[in-house]
């Protein structure tokens, strides 16, 4: 693996738009008849047209074929690739071991941003019948039976962004929803049941083999093979580990834990399944009895007692608890749910109801027949990061190239991160007609840098809850809590961004050597609003990014004169001269703080005020404010060109800054440091 090139490229028309793709050469073992050829012209040029289902089977294809990005696992990460891949008209095969999707919930949080990049894919529809959202995060001491010592309020709209900052969901109903959206894009290819068994280059390309589900082996030939296979994928375990050296060594956070971890299934007792369960005679309802032993949000408990970590998770109907206790003296000689048992039996046992009045009858404990474990077994919980995230023109991303305890929820949401932030570079790289090696290694190194820096920030909170659940509560944690305490209630006077979410405000700023100007404040993460035009009903304004044809999105920020700011930023692009793939006139955007005073044929984008949310049913979180989206630019500034990944690239006070903003980028497309 050393020394895979760039391929080169060639233009074809694809519907109405000439695009900048590579044009596949077939290698297959004889010479094809004429029905054979075309059908590889079609499956190359338009993309796998499938008659009932994207979920092929292997033998249905050449012996060697060609596509543009190899994608190994279809977990969360690689499904995300995909279709982030896709809204570029990048083409993917995803190469899935399994049959089918694994129907043991593992992952069960999802963070702030993991559930923006889910909207910007088109499944925002979908995070209902994921999950639920989560507003409280408790720590208690010994259980949580007891109240908690400290609640975490995560329900407001401190991150600037409208939508949830926390699911607890079911990831094989997320996984589901992300290979719905795979089967609707033709640019996605989503093969079951194909094993990865070699990779080797051929003609300076990287070629994946893999036997089907009939033993029959295939090769693909593509531009990059991305591994999102897993902690023991194949990817990085069989061909990167030894040959490039790639591991996964220790992160900024030093955690080794044996857990024993539980999907539980409850069901709620009723006076017709359970007439001598004691609480039908103090007025409880089924509801009120499954509320009160299985209490709403998440809950770390730390010691006195093992440290545990429990809570509902996936959509409320389905009455899932996730149930996860500290156990480091375990061996195998142990009976995983007796030991989980007796953790979990005093913690759903009862003396008093929830305004602190006891029973008159005593103890009570909820029913051990409406209780059915689906999963119980210990694991290692640890954290560890790659030494290199890439190797020529192969990837990883997902748990190939990071690991986490569970504390902060930080698995799955750092794998979208991985694909949001790698697809655009790619696409760059196939739809630039100049694409070489000096580019394809920046673009790619300040992918790698910019995730590290991602990594061991979303460490920060899983280790501050780490600490908390396995050693409890101290003067440390007190004192963090106070300071806390003081930050909010001087930024709620002042109008500040909540003190919890400095690392939003941040992005990626103080990255050295990622993708973004520092001279013109790039690398800042885009706030979201609630955006309208006069003609338009209210979006959620990541709706302007998602919809842009191009990689880059020129917003031009301005009260009035409309036209003229839009022909300012025309005259900075034509003079310029990026390539249109990256930034053209079809990408700009005109954004007014205020309602525009006079109509013309300018489509001005403004802030939909909250009265007009309320109006149109809309509700928001505590918090929310319509400023934020230019608060978060600061004053002054007039252009901002977008990363698709909600990332600033750099912001410009006038036309003068914006011709240098885009001639950086435009050397930076080139190689040039």
């Amino acid at each position: 693996m050393v020394g895979l090139g760039v391929p080169p490229r060639r233009n074809f028309k694809l519907g109405s738009e000439e695009l900048m793709m590579t044009l596949p050469t077939q290698k297959i073992a004889t010479p094809p008849t004429l029905l054979e050829f075309i059908e590889i012209f079609r499956h190359e040029t338009m993309g796998p047209k499938h008659a009932s289902s994207k979920i092929r089977r292997a033998n249905d294809y050449p012996a060697m074929e060609e596509t543009e990005v190899i994608i190994v696992g279809a977990g969360p990460s690689g499904l995300a690739l995909g279709l982030s891949l896709a809204k570029f008209n990048i083409h993917s095969i995803i190469l899935e071991k399994e049959a089918g999707i694994t129907q043991d919930p593992r992952g069960v949080y999802l963070t702030n941003d993991a559930i923006r990049i889910l909207w910007n894919l088109g499944l925002g529809d979908s995070l209902e019948e994921i999950g639920h959202e989560l507003s409280i995060v408790n720590f208690h001491r010994s259980s949580f039976a007891y109240e908690p010592f400290w609640k975490m309020d995560i329900g407001s709209d401190g991150f600037w962004q409208v939508l949830p900052n926390a699911i607890l969901h079911t990831q094989p109903k997320l996984e589901s929803a992300l290979r719905r959206k795979v089967a609707e894009s033709p640019f996605c290819d989503l093969r079951c049941q194909c094993e990865v068994v070699d990779m080797i280059q051929e003609n300076g390309r990287p070629v994946i083999e893999y036997a089907d589900e009939s033993d029959l082996h295939r090769k693909i030939s593509g531009s990059f093979i991305v591994g999102a296979d897993g902690k023991k994928g194949v990817v990085r375990k069989r061909f990167l580990e030894e040959s490039a050296g790639i591991k996964q060594v220790e992160g900024s956070y030093r955690y080794d834990g044996t857990w024993i971890a539980a999907n539980l299934k409850i069901k709620v007792p009723t006076p017709e399944t359970h007439p001598n369960f004691p609480l039908w005679d103090l007025g409880f309802t089924p509801e009120a009895v499954y509320d009160l032993f299985w209490p709403k949000g998440w809950h770390f408990c730390s010691p006195p007692g093992r440290a545990t970590a429990a809570g509902r998770f996936g959509p409320h109907t389905d009455r899932l608890w996730r149930h996860e206790i500290e156990y480091n003296d375990w061996d195998d000689s142990m009976d995983s749910e007796k030991l989980l048992w007796e953790n979990l039996k005093p913690m759903i046992t009862r003396i008093k109801d929830e305004s602190n009045k006891p029973f008159p009858c005593g103890d009570v404990t909820y029913p051990r027949d409406c209780i059915s474990f689906i999963r119980c077994r210990p694991y290692l919980f640890t954290h560890k990061v790659v030494n290199k995230w890439y190797h020529d023109c192969v990837i990883l991303i997902g748990d190939a190239a990071h690991v986490f305890p569970p504390f902060g929820g930080q698995g799955i949401a750092c794998g979208f991160r991985d694909a949001h932030q790698l697809a655009w570079r790619i696409s760059i790289l196939q739809l630039l007609p100049q694409s070489d090696e000096p580019l394809r290694d920046r673009l790619l190194s300040s992918w790698a840098l910019e995730r590290r820096y991602g990594v061991d920030d979303a460490t920060k909170i899983t280790s501050m809850n780490g600490r908390l659940c396995n050693k409890g509560d101290d003067f440390y944690f007190w004192l963090m809590r106070t300071v806390v305490w003081l930050l909010r209630y001087v930024s709620t006077i002042f109008s500040m961004p909540d003190p919890m979410t400095a690392s939003e405000t941040r992005g990626y700023q103080t990255v050295d050597g990622g993708f973004f100007s520092k001279k013109f404040h790039g690398g800042k993460r885009m706030a979201q609003i609630y955006v309208q035009s006069c003609c338009n009903a209210p979006v959620l304004s990541d709706e302007l990014i998602r919809n842009t044809k191009t990689v880059m999105t020129l917003l031009v920020i301005t009260q009035d004169q409309y036209k003229d700011a839009m022909a300012d930023a025309r005259e900075v692009l034509r003079a310029v001269d990026l390539h249109p793939s990256i930034l053209s006139e079809s990408s700009l955007r005109v954004f007014s703080p205020d309602r525009p005073s006079k109509a013309d044929d300018t489509v001005v984008y403004f802030p939909t005020p909250i009265s007009r949310l309320n109006d149109l049913g809309i509700s928001v979180k505590p918090g929310y404010s319509p400023s934020n989206y230019l608060r978060r630019l600061g004053l002054g500034t007039r252009f901002v060109v977008i990363r698709p990944d909600l990332y600033t690239f750099a912001l410009a006070n006038d036309t003068e800054e914006l011709v240098e903003c885009l001639t950086e980028l435009r050397l930076q497309l080139q190689g040039a440091s």
